[in-house]
């Protein structure tokens, strides 16, 4: 690999000192094929981070046998491929400089190529590693973009999603906004929506809502579906033409598409009074309340904050799709006898697998990183007029330990799901659960059930005995 090859992976990995970084910049403007190698280890990187990152969109395909497991395979890898492929073109078109200005942002921490404020975006992918920011069309449209994300702005009225959440506002002519997603064209009509776009395996997956409005989409094959107001979709497939498969409000697409629009999209003004760096006192003691009473424990030992730092990152991502599967239940009405744990069964199941099948040994994790056994004190200093000067925090354990990142109680709560699936499963009879009323293909989805039960049961237990 040559010697700027490097400096080009370093800046994605964030590892590259400022003389690399001046160095390379140079490189980037003089060298056109250096930066088309640089647009191309960008989509890698973004393709490579989305690969394992989709177990609870996942749902069930129809099973091949097993003498064509191979030829299956190698055609699940292509149709994966197949929309990182079609993006990658796309980004490389030669658009005419875009209008689009970058309005407002929070905490925005940018991979490769940042924006800052005030500026009008390139018609570059870009990578929007933390934070959010709002995007300012000419269309008379605002898109509220977070993290992380991959998107780029295709022109005065167009951006593509490649991963990641965003939320747009449009007031201007319909149909005259659009946003392009590796399944398909979402075309708003005049109005406010959500989009979600993730990859697993062997499709892509895009999650809409309709908060105000409609939309239309439009697949790669021109096939056309409205969805109005209150409305949401799963919609999967590949960008290769192949067939699109549509899941309106479906129990799991009743989620909100971009979980802070409330901050980021119906309150502007909170994100620009950010960018000055002005603190109210809320957001002060909001700061104050995060702090980690563990990890002040913690800071004499790094090698416990590593695995505290991963536990919690793990705890994260289950909590945030726990969270969206038990707002779908809340919000769930029981439509011909059909119970939530009937009508989500896929997700539930996946989320029971995914705990069983994961990179992560659940049952070495400790008790307390699982839960909260501590909290913050803070010790306050004041000066004669009774004004707090500093303030020194210290941990105190808890009497009785609280929820903390949740980690603990959501695998509770997919054990209660998966479960109620077991328990249906006994009373309709074995053939329940096959696609074929097979009683045998039944009893052995149910005996795989069975042991994922138990070896979530003994996670659960070993965490809860594990207190050093």
């Amino acid at each position: 690999m040559k010697s700027y090859h490097k400096l080009v992976w370093k800046l994605i990995d964030r590892e590259i000192s400022d003389q690399e970084f001046q160095e390379l910049q140079l490189k980037l403007s003089e060298n056109h094929d250096l930066r088309a190698y640089y647009q191309q280890c960008l989509e890698t990187e973004s393709t490579l981070a989305n690969r394992h990152n989709t177990p609870f969109l996942s749902f069930a395909n129809e099973r091949s046998s097993a003498g064509s497991n191979k030829f299956t395979s190698f055609n699940s890898y292509i149709g994966w491929a197949a929309a990182v492929i079609v993006l990658f073109i796309t980004f490389f078109y030669n658009f005419s400089q875009p209008q689009a200005k970058l309005v407002a942002s929070k905490n925005a921490d940018w991979r490769g190529l940042a924006v800052e404020v005030g500026e009008l975006l390139p018609n570059e992918m870009l990578h929007l590693k933390n934070g959010a920011i709002e995007i300012d069309f000419p269309s008379n449209t605002k898109v509220v973009v977070e993290s992380p994300s991959y998107f780029q702005i295709t022109g005065d009225s167009s951006m593509i999603i490649a991963k990641g959440s965003l939320t747009a506002t449009h007031n201007g002519k319909p149909g005259e906004f659009s946003i392009e997603t590796p399944v398909g064209s979402i075309i708003d009509l005049g109005t406010q929506f959500g989009v979600f776009v993730d990859h697993g395996h062997e499709e892509s997956t895009v999650i809409t809502k309709v908060f105000e409005g409609n939309i239309k989409f439009q697949s790669m094959d021109g096939n056309k579906q409205f969805f109005n107001e209150g409305e949401s979709a799963i919609i999967r497939g590949t960008s290769k033409g192949n067939e699109i498969r549509i899941s309106s409000n479906h129990p799991y697409a009743q989620l909100n598409a971009c979980p802070t629009i409330d901050d980021y999209s119906r309150k502007p003004a909170k994100v620009v009074h950010s960018l000055y760096g002005k603190e109210t006192q809320e957001d002060s003691e909001k700061k104050l309340n995060t702090f980690d009473a563990v990890e002040l424990m913690l800071q004499e030992n790094l090698s416990a904050q590593i695995n505290y730092s991963m536990v919690k990152g793990i705890a994260g991502a289950i909590d945030k799709k726990v969270q969206i599967l038990s707002l779908a239940q809340s919000q769930y009405s029981t439509k011909e006898n059909i119970t939530f744990a009937e009508a989500a069964m896929p997700e539930i199941e996946a989320m029971g697998e995914s705990i069983v099948d994961s990179y992560v040994q659940f049952q070495k994790i400790r008790f307390w990183e699982a839960c909260q056994t501590a909290e913050i004190i803070w010790d306050e200093v004041k000066d004669q007029n009774g004004k707090v000067t500093h303030r020194t925090p210290y941990a105190q354990r808890l009497k009785q330990p609280k929820q903390g990142n949740r980690l603990l109680v959501n695998l509770e709560k997919i054990r209660q799901w998966v479960t109620d699936i077991h328990v249906i499963h006994q009373d309709k009879g074995m053939g329940w659960a096959s696609k074929f009323a097979c009683p045998e293909d039944g009893k052995s989805i149910f005996d795989k059930r069975n042991k994922n039960l138990l070896a979530i049961s003994y996670a659960i237990d070993s965490i809860k005995s594990n207190v050093d």
